[in-house]
């Protein structure tokens, strides 16, 4: 029978383009971590209350969830987490919400599709279920993203005092690679004048790469104007007043998007590219690991967009792959929307309609780029996999 309590897995077009998605499941709002730079804190947010305070608990999640696997007909991701929450902050201890909905993924209902799952997370908790997540993993595929930002512990307990220690994080990492499960580093953000130097970046790196993680992804310091600007300013001026002017000027813009100087984020970006070419570790989500996590039609989407980035960053022009990913996009969210409409399909119906696209030359047509098509079917054909770090085929 089914009920009005409120979804638990929200779903989307495409795979988000950060956390490759399709589905995300949110157990709490706001967040006990206490981080002074969250984005989640800003006003567009629509968090109520104290941010860090104010917990929403979503106790209906695990039944909810439990309800929806039964119905469900497309496979995808689910990611655990969002900007405005952490899913395993100090209150799952006791509300154990993501280790039920972990549990009930790991023995889903006879009949749902393959669901891979990826949690986003600045806690060690996480450990207490990794019973469960390696059994997702053993099914359809898990991923555990870390956020780690710096190796100074000082650092940690003075923008994010409720978090777990960086060392903490790391032994998660490497228990999870032990598993079997796949593994990443979101090193964002990088705080200006206090772990965006070169040695930092590096002593960072070289513990990634110790821990066997598959990828990290670095990013900078977004500062919307508000409360979260307001509030990292504050504890920058009673911590590190010397930072103060250097902060504010990177900032002066205001921009609605909380970024820095264009200068400034052209400049990290290279330091922080040149020194993960320096330790021979990809930047973004590997195609060898979101090939095995997601669903070949969107997986390939991810490969598309993900290529977009790479040959950026070589200084190599991307207009016509630009041009193709959106011809892709637009037809592949026809398709599922085409999908989702006709209930009396089975769930087997998108990746099967997506292989004859590809045998049939379909797909060629979308792309209307010979080369690219050419590229997709050593891909989606031949099973060839594109490794991030030298473009190549493989």
């Amino acid at each position: 029978m089914r009920t009005n309590r409120p979804k638990a897995l929200l779903r989307a077009d495409l795979p988000d383009p950060f956390t490759h998605g399709l589905y995300r499941l949110a157990p709490y709002r706001g967040c006990a971590h206490g981080c002074r730079y969250c984005d989640g804190r800003a006003e567009r947010y629509y968090v109520l209350g104290d941010f860090e305070k104010d917990i929403i608990i979503r106790k209906d999640i695990p039944e909810a969830l439990a309800e929806e696997l039964p119905r469900m007909r497309e496979e995808g991701m689910v990611v655990f987490g969002s900007g405005t929450t952490d899913p395993y902050q100090p209150c799952e201890l006791v509300e154990d919400i993501s280790g039920r909905a972990a549990r009930l993924l790991a023995t889903p209902p006879a009949g749902t599709p393959r669901l891979s799952a990826s949690v986003l997370t600045k806690a060690s908790l996480a450990e207490r279920d990794i019973e469960a997540w390696a059994g997702v993993n053993s099914k359809s595929g898990f991923l555990i993203l870390a956020s780690i930002t710096s190796l100074d512990e000082s650092l940690r307990e003075l923008m994010e005092p409720g978090s777990a220690p960086f060392a903490e994080r790391f032994r998660m990492l490497k228990r999870f690679k032990e598993a079997g499960c796949a593994t990443g580093i979101l090193a964002m953000p990088l705080l200006p004048g206090l772990s965006d130097s070169r040695q930092s970046i590096a002593s960072l790196y070289e513990a990634a790469v110790e821990a066997g993680v598959d990828f990290l992804m670095p990013g900078g310091l977004t500062l919307r104007p508000g409360r979260q600007k307001e509030l990292y300013i504050k504890t920058l001026a009673a911590a590190r007043p010397e930072l103060l002017d250097f902060t504010l000027e990177l900032f002066r813009e205001e921009r609605p998007s909380g970024a820095p100087s264009r200068s400034y984020r052209k400049g990290l970006e290279a330091l922080a590219i040149g020194v993960a070419n320096e330790y021979d570790l990809p930047f973004l989500l590997p195609h060898r690991v979101h090939a095995g996590l997601l669903p070949a039609h969107d997986s390939f989407r991810v490969l598309l967009r993900d290529m977009v980035e790479l040959y950026r960053l070589k200084g190599i022009g991307t207009r016509p792959l630009e041009a193709a990913a959106d011809r892709y996009d637009a037809w592949l969210v026809g398709l599922r929307r085409y999908f989702r409409r006709q209930r009396s399909l089975p769930s087997s119906w998108l990746p099967e309609r997506f292989e004859s696209a590809v045998a049939d030359d379909e797909l060629d047509r979308v792309l209307d780029n010979p080369r690219l098509s050419a590229f997709a079917r050593a891909v989606l054909v031949e099973g060839a996999i594109l490794d991030y770090r030298n473009l190549r085929l493989g």
